[in-house]
């Protein structure tokens, strides 16, 4: 039976969306938060595979709030795989947000978890200002997914999307007779966040911004009661959102049984790493540099995902004199390189090599054909990529990146080389298209496009492996490619991220046995270029690259002219 919300416990009860003539709407499977909504705010259930776009459209039609439940409760069966999760998670939020942009929703409450923060120390003060450290568990990376999609879509789009990161949900039934968990957050106080979150002011003065805003991403920690939570409450509780738990689950005032605070526990006495240990392991601390970590083993079988596109094409006939390469593709190699498209003018097309050298069909959104194509390699290359299909995208640059993570740490490959499109060159506010000297370290802005959007997620898979299972993950961006014996200059300009066909299959060879100072280091990958706009300097620092072609045909305007007078 749902708990009731009428009485004192519940502040602005009968208060909520419904009592204002809006209307809201429930995703994810039937529980005891969703039941709860369902009863406390008259929030409508939305049943069915959110990755459908007509069961999206359906979901969001005439819908003024949108809670999403569904990437930590979805609605899905028992035995569901793990990458099928985490496309549910990443290529639904992605699918259903999308749909509310167009249905005019504006407001979007997503519920995560503060489990993202379970690898700091419990005598830090960790509060929203902290970055997440999911783990490699499925339901962690599945919320971390649904956060990075949600938050970038409402970077860009008209939406408003508020992050309730939430504790374990319970209710006086399921704890019944249990020792207290410092995660419990009782139901009521749950629901008591969603009504927050409804209501919620989203003009921010405190930050010098005037006007309402047209959209943006807010977060909230939402802990149970009382002084011996795992995590504080904090910015949450302050007047502008105002949530106060009521539930404590505890009548004294000392620490329960079983948690670390108030000198009850020690961190070493309950069998976890002390803060010193925890910070040597996050980036951003004292990390562990490559020296310190256990040493690679030396590469001599590499295996390359995407094979028959052309940047993989460039790149084997790179690696082949160095390297035994098994190259695969989900088509034979022989059959893209006899397809007409495969064979433009300055498009490299796959070499087929023979022995020692291995060609394999194989399709990387299969976690099993990946675990197969893994095994006796000692290092990964992924060029795998699909742009515009809204089901491939997913399956392929994010579940794919997290097939082949798993296979990594499966099969004791420590180097993966990632490769994908550049995340800092979105035009819209929150881009950096109008700015110059960007870093490579800058934070990815892939906004709502959908090929962009789901390689940054994949992307954030890798990161998340790399930096739990001390995995060397050099990512390698790009965007323009061209053949300095083909193409010609543009009206245009340059596109001010380019580079040769041929120097990008050697920054990859590079990448592959370059040490990493940290686990996980991102790379633009560009000739040398005057704009100004971005620099290959940490790629020739840290990869020893150092690109040959040098595009002025394509820049210079001497070049240019000439070459417009010639035609």
């Amino acid at each position: 039976m749902t708990p009731g919300f009428a009485g004192p416990e519940a502040p602005d009860a009968g208060r909520g969306a419904s009592a204002r003539g809006e209307r809201c709407t429930v995703t994810g499977a039937d529980t005891l938060l969703a039941r709860a909504l369902t009863t406390a705010l008259g929030a409508d259930r939305a049943p069915g595979d959110l990755r459908d776009q007509d069961v999206a459209a359906r979901a969001v039609e005439g819908v003024d709030t949108l809670f999403h439940l569904a990437p930590l409760w979805p609605d899905l069966s028992s035995g569901t795989l793990d990458h099928e999760l985490l496309d549910h998670a990443s290529r639904g939020t992605y699918v259903l947000l999308t749909a509310a942009v167009r249905a005019g929703v504006r407001r979007v409450v997503l519920a995560s978890t503060l489990d993202l923060f379970e690898a700091y120390p419990e005598e830090w003060w960790v509060s929203e200002a902290w970055q997440p450290r999911p783990t490699s568990d499925t339901g962690q990376i599945a919320a971390h997914l649904a956060e990075c999609s949600a938050r970038e879509i409402s970077r860009v789009e008209p939406l408003h999307v508020i992050c309730l990161r939430l504790g374990h949900v319970v209710d006086g039934v399921s704890t019944a007779g249990r020792v207290y968990d410092p995660r419990w957050l009782h139901v009521e106080d749950a629901v008591q966040a969603f009504r927050r979150a409804v209501k919620f002011d989203l003009s921010s003065p405190q930050f010098a911004t005037t006007g309402p805003a047209l959209h943006g991403w807010w977060v909230f920690h939402i802990p149970g009661g009382g002084a011996h939570t795992r995590l504080p409450l904090a910015h949450a509780r302050q007047p502008r959102f105002g949530y106060a738990p009521l539930h404590t689950f505890a009548e004294s005032g000392e620490a329960p049984a079983g948690t670390a605070l108030g000198g009850a526990l020690t961190a070493a006495a309950a069998g976890r790493p002390g803060a010193a240990a925890v910070a040597d392991r996050l980036p951003g601390g004292s990390r562990a540099t490559h020296t310190q970590r256990s040493a690679q083993r030396p590469i001599r079988n590499v295996v390359v995902f995407g094979a028959g596109g052309p940047l993989a094409s460039a790149t084997a006939s790179i690696l082949a004199a160095r390297y035994a390469l098994r190259l695969t593709d989900l088509r034979a190699l022989r059959e893209i390189a006899a397809d007409p498209r495969a064979n433009m003018p300055g498009r490299p097309s796959p070499p087929l090599l023979g022995p020692p050298h291995e060609l394999r069909e194989v399709d990387v959104s299969d976690p099993e054909q990946v675990l197969a194509a893994c095994e006796g390699m000692d290092a990964i290359v992924n060029c795998s990529v699909v742009r515009p299909h809204p089901v491939g995208a997913f399956r392929v640059n994010t579940v794919g990146a997290y097939n082949i993570a798993r296979a990594a740490v499966a099969h004791g490959i420590r180097r993966v080389v990632q490769t994908g499109p550049q995340q800092v060159t979105l035009d819209r506010p929150g881009g950096y298209w109008w700015d110059f000297g960007v870093p490579d370290d800058a934070p990815a802005r892939p906004g709502s496009l959908l090929y962009s959007h789901s390689k940054y997620l994949g992307q954030e898979v890798l990161r998340i492996f790399a930096e739990q299972h001390d995995l060397e993950i050099p990512v390698l961006l790009f965007s323009r490619f061209v053949d300095p014996a083909v193409n010609r200059s543009n009206i245009d300009g340059m596109f001010p991220m380019t580079v040769s066909w041929n120097d990008a299959g050697h920054a990859i060879r590079c990448a592959l046995e370059a040490p990493l100072p940290h686990p996980f280091e991102v790379f633009h990958i560009l000739a040398d270029l005057p704009h100004g706009k971005y620099s290959n300097e940490k790629a020739r620092r840290l990869l020893g690259w150092q690109p040959q072609d040098t595009l002025q045909h394509l820049w210079g305007r001497r070049h240019t002219l000439e070459e417009e007078g010639s035609r």
